[in-house]
């Protein structure tokens, strides 16, 4: 499903700033090369109160998005547009001729020399976030956050270095009051009261059972019910010492709201620590639930796609109730120590009829594809796994499905 209600939101911000610049009246007449600066770094302050409003992770935004991987993914291009935005701002205003810029002030030379900073902060944080693979997660956020600094430095920079008075109940004026204002509190709102605020449920480890060399299962017991879709996810902070306190996504493998299962693989550092270290009655928090696959709003026939550890969201749903529609599962996995709950899916294939599974071990046999894989009219895709992985699959069933609908939950958070 298109992300049609959050493009549009984007494109509504965005060409409204640039409007507001364009036929905004200056304090006095202005050249055209520096009129087109103001638009293009008005333009690059909104999209950074756009990048900072998204990492909030706010519900309606994972709504209009389909989904927080989709929310995340253009938190990223929007931060690298904004970027490309500020540079090309910082080149033009240094053609602008002397005679049209603002006359010099303390506050403009101070805010001339924070708009230089924020623009080098800018382009050295944002490409350290570009860099995360290559960065243990806390240090990425770490790292992330400090955008608020360079964003400061460019609404003091915006203020008192431009020739338009931003102080003025005028459409822009008000425009960029209300935007530079709840991006600066987005991300203050980041920095210090989301930890207290949205990881409200709070528990305990209170089983652990290992499914393989690399695959752990924990139980949490939580102090008070959370509601969930089966096929949802949650943020987790364990609270033990040694194991890193940020928060991480998994899925929800399965229970009641007052128990929850998780199953995390353990594929990089954090994951690594958990498998190896994660202690009974060790304090756990949540933030959730997340996620936008829904497979009750499905079609009568369903088609599931698991890759590796990507078969737990299916498994909530599968442990819930036994299933009233038809579906098949196609479960790919690298070699049978990470074929998890392998015993349970072929048990309860043969138990439902409407249900069945396809076991495809990459290691043993070729990579699963969908290449000329026709689907029945009517019938709901839904896929987890690797963000690439699914990506393709998804290409290889629209090339000869054309109207069919395919959901789908990516591992892909930074």
């Amino acid at each position: 499903m298109k992300s049609i209600k959050g493009i549009l939101f984007i494109i509504l911000i965005m060409s409204s700033s640039a409007l507001l610049w364009y036929f905004a009246t200056p304090i006095e007449p202005i050249q055209t090369v520096n009129r087109l600066s103001h638009v293009i770094g008005g333009m690059a302050i909104t999209g950074f109160f756009l990048v900072f409003l998204l990492a909030t992770r706010m519900k309606i935004f994972e709504r209009w998005f389909h989904g927080l991987e989709n929310v995340y993914f253009y938190h990223k291009y929007i931060a690298i547009f904004s970027l490309v935005l500020v540079i090309i701002h910082g080149q033009l205003q240094g053609i602008v001729p002397r005679s049209d810029k603002v006359e010099r002030t303390s506050f403009s030379e101070l805010a001339k020399e924070l708009g230089s900073l924020g623009q080098y902060g800018f382009i050295a944080l944002i490409l350290i976030a570009l860099l995360a693979k290559f960065l243990k997660y806390e240090h990425w956020r770490i790292f992330h956050r400090l955008l608020l600094i360079p964003y400061a430095f460019g609404i003091y920079h915006a203020y008192f270095s431009s020739r338009y008075d931003l102080l003025q109940p005028t459409p822009l004026g008000i425009f960029t009051a209300i935007t530079m204002t709840i991006g600066f509190m987005s991300a203050l709102y980041m920095l210090t009261m989301y930890q207290d605020m949205f990881f409200k449920y709070n528990g305990k480890i209170t089983g652990i059972k290992k499914l393989g060399s690399d695959v752990i299962e924990l139980e949490l017991t939580l102090d008070k019910k959370i509601s969930y879709r089966h096929g949802q996810f949650i943020f987790i902070k364990i609270l033990q010492d040694g194991i890193e306190k940020a928060p991480h996504p998994f899925s929800i493998s399965g229970g009641d709201g007052k128990k929850v299962f998780i199953s995390i693989k353990a594929l990089g550092d954090y994951t690594k620590k958990v498998y190896d270290a994660v202690q009974l009655n060790t304090p756990v928090v949540l933030d959730g639930p997340y996620g936008h696959l829904n497979f009750e709003n499905g079609t009568q026939q369903q088609v599931w796609i698991a890759g590796g550890i990507g078969i737990t969201p299916f498994l909530s749903y599968l442990q819930s109730q036994p299933v009233d529609r038809d579906i098949e599962l196609f479960y790919t996995y690298h070699g049978q120590g990470n074929a998890i709950y392998k015993e349970f899916l072929q048990d309860y294939a043969q138990t439902n009829e409407q249900f069945s599974v396809n076991f495809i071990d990459t290691s043993q046999s070729d990579r699963l594809s969908f290449e000329n894989f026709s689907v029945p009219p009517q019938t709901s895709i839904f896929m987890c796994g690797p963000e690439k992985m699914l990506k393709h699959f998804k290409k290889q069933l629209k090339s000869c499905n054309k109207d069919i609908s395919v959901d789908f939950e990516a591992f892909k958070f930074k």
